[in-house]
């Protein structure tokens, strides 16, 4: 998932000119904030930047949002204020919580910013229902054999909301990255061995790679609403093992998945002409960005090379267990 939260916040962070007129005059930068909630897990730091434009390069450090005032206020389950969590800059527009506070599911979250100049950003999120993983098949799998695909079987979530039927599955390498380039080049699989150029990427940033979103049309339920899926083979960047994640997303984190895969050249919506490509759809009142959340259940596998390879052709790490 990594990948793709990157790919749209890309098009967010970058002001270019409205329509086809190049004599407007260029908008207005942006208050940028950037906060990903998980079930279960410790609240996270809130990031506030500004746009740029399209021609100036984005350094976080140089954008950085300083002294704004940042809160996260927890809505109970009737609706009305619970708690309010307040956020200190640690570092030049990174935000952390002042106490140890932990994302509930199936709970909403309020973000208020206020920056020194006045500028009143809010957001809010649903976190998805707790999900966890009753039954793995093929936890050992040779890579690209549909005959015995890692499967995962997720209990039912609690709620009914619709987001809860759309999943979103990484796959993250386990290899040690510290071994020479050299070496975890060789574990790449079949597709991320072709798209990898040594010059302009990082193997890093293959570590953890995404399915993208899943729906309906990709899993199954059974009689107990328990829902099934294969692990997709295009979010296997690396050979050997793996943690992988079963995400539920909320809307917001959706909703900007879907809006930024129209505006790839290479997604759904690729190749619309100017004028008609969606905007991308993000939730916040004030500025743009992203305040989202997600639930996340994970199993480790191993994948190992296709028989027809020779030793000489398989990282060592592929057979680890």
């Amino acid at each position: 998932m990594h990948r793709l939260l990157l790919l749209f916040l890309s098009a967010l962070l970058a002001v270019g000119p409205l329509g086809c007129d190049t004599t407007a005059p260029a908008p207005e930068t942006q208050v940028v904030v950037e906060a990903y909630l998980q079930g279960g897990a410790a609240m996270p730091p809130i990031r506030l930047t500004r746009s740029v434009g399209t021609e100036e390069a984005y350094v976080a450090s140089e954008t950085a949002v300083r002294e704004a005032t940042v809160e996260v206020r927890r809505r109970s389950g009737n609706g009305s204020p619970a708690d309010t969590l307040g956020f200190v800059e640690q570092e030049p527009g990174v935000y952390r919580p002042r106490d140890t506070s932990r994302v509930r599911p199936g709970t909403t979250y309020e973000l208020s910013v206020v920056t020194p100049d006045g500028t009143d950003l809010t957001a809010t999120t649903t976190v998805p229902d707790a999900i966890s993983i009753v039954e793995a098949a093929n936890t050992t799998a040779v890579y690209r054999d549909t005959t015995r695909q890692p499967s995962f079987t997720i209990t039912p979530p609690d709620s009914s909301r619709e987001q809860q039927a759309v999943l979103v599955i990484t796959s993250t390498s386990l290899a040690d990255f510290g071994r020479p380039e050299s070496q975890l080049v060789r574990g790449l699989t079949p597709f991320y061995a072709d798209i990898y150029d040594a010059d302009e990427d990082s193997l890093r940033t293959y570590r953890t790679t995404s399915s993208g979103v899943r729906n309906e049309a990709n899993f199954t339920r059974d009689a107990s609403g328990r829902i099934t899926t294969d692990l997709p083979w295009i979010s296997v960047a690396f050979y050997g093992p793996n943690e992988i994640g079963i995400h539920v997303i909320d809307d917001n984190l959706l909703n900007l998945i879907r809006s930024q895969q129209a505006q790839s050249p290479g997604g759904p919506g690729g190749g619309l002409g100017p004028g008609e490509i969606p905007n991308v759809i993000e939730a916040v009142d004030g500025g743009t960005g992203v305040f989202a959340s997600y639930t996340k259940a994970t199993r480790n596998v191993s994948i190992r090379c296709s028989p027809s390879l020779a030793d000489a052709e398989c990282p060592a790490f592929a057979a680890f267990p």
